[in-house]
């Protein structure tokens, strides 16, 4: 069903308010679940705010540096709200990469946001190239695999160019957990060859499935694990099933000053002229090749000129049953 995205906000809005989130920090809440919406990433969207609005009330106090050495800095979140936690996150991250050439955070004890996209583009904003990656409870395995051994361990980046900045979005798995969770409560069937059963067979039932699976066959395994470390025992977070839930699940920020202290100020024309290259390239087809990210953005874009979006009537119940102040149900 189509839904004017000024209603949206007022629905999600009036969520926050109900859940107690400081009135000053509605709007960037709002801002990243809506965005993940009109990027197309419904599973981090609408749907996924009415899922962790369940969670708000719960925060209990500011993000704040518990262990911290030049460039690396380990927060404890106090179970803030998801891209509340990331923004502090982010704008220390970018701190110590002004001061040390990089900021590396490691955060735990949050709530979870949307996309991840948001958080390395706002780095690439400040004229850094942005990474972003987390960990979850141990719920992938390897292709052909049946047991659940890493995290989703999804991972997102961000470099400036000089006219915005390029960014790419993805889990390691080949596709996320929200995927599950939505499908299982709208009752739809699973895209092919992204989940397996108990036995390790490939299944489209939500029911039925019970892991996700690496993309890539060893290389995404090995990209996957990477991530994990670096969400992980680089901090003294809990790693694979010694993630229990999501106060346990580690999460990464990384800022890079690719101008070193105001030394090189040409990474940004370097960069618009790499994706100039790369745009000038052709598909089989005849089209240009798409820089990644750049569909989702355009398709945002195009989305808020219009004013509109389409949303599963049953997440706009959800929402209407959240901006009303029930936030047991789902």
């Amino acid at each position: 069903m189509k839904i004017d995205i000024s209603h949206l906000r007022r629905l999600m809005s009036q969520t926050c308010v109900r859940a107690g989130i400081p009135a000053d920090r509605i709007d960037l809440v709002v801002a990243h679940y809506l965005d993940g919406e009109l990027r197309g990433k419904p599973s981090h969207g609408v749907a996924k705010f009415c899922f962790e609005s369940q969670f708000f009330a719960q925060r209990a106090g500011s993000p704040r540096i518990v262990r911290e050495y030049g460039a690396l800095a380990v927060v404890d979140a106090q179970r803030e709200v998801g891209p509340l936690s990331a923004d502090y996150a982010v704008d220390l991250a970018v701190a110590r990469a002004r001061a040390h050439g990089a900021g590396i955070i490691g955060m735990i004890n949050t709530q979870r946001y949307g996309i991840l996209a948001s958080w390395p583009e706002r780095m690439a904003e400040h004229g850094m190239v942005g990474i972003a990656m987390n960990t979850s409870r141990a719920e992938a395995t390897v292709s052909g695999g049946r047991t659940a051994v890493l995290g989703v361990n999804p991972l997102a980046f961000a470099f400036p160019t000089t006219d915005g900045s390029v960014s790419a979005d993805m889990s390691t798995t080949l596709a996320p957990m929200g995927v599950l969770w939505e499908a299982r409560r709208a009752g739809t069937r699973l895209p092919d060859g992204c989940f397996v059963d108990v036995h390790g067979e490939p299944t489209d039932d939500p029911e039925a499935a019970q892991t996700a699976v690496v993309f890539g066959d060893h290389r995404g395994f090995a990209l996957s694990l990477l991530i994990q470390v670096l969400t992980g025992s680089l901090f003294g977070f809990p790693m694979g099933h010694e993630v229990s839930d999501t106060w346990s699940t580690g999460y990464t920020f990384i800022a890079l000053d690719p101008s070193l202290g105001g030394q090189h100020t040409e990474h940004a024309h370097a960069n618009t002229l790499l994706a100039q290259t790369l745009t000038q390239g052709v598909m089989r087809d005849g089209g240009p090749i798409r820089l990644p990210g750049e569909a989702a953005k355009d398709r945002a874009v195009r989305l808020l000129r219009h004013g509109s979006v389409d949303l599963d009537p049953a997440v706009h119940d959800r929402l209407r049953v959240r901006a009303a102040g029930d936030f047991t149900t789902d």
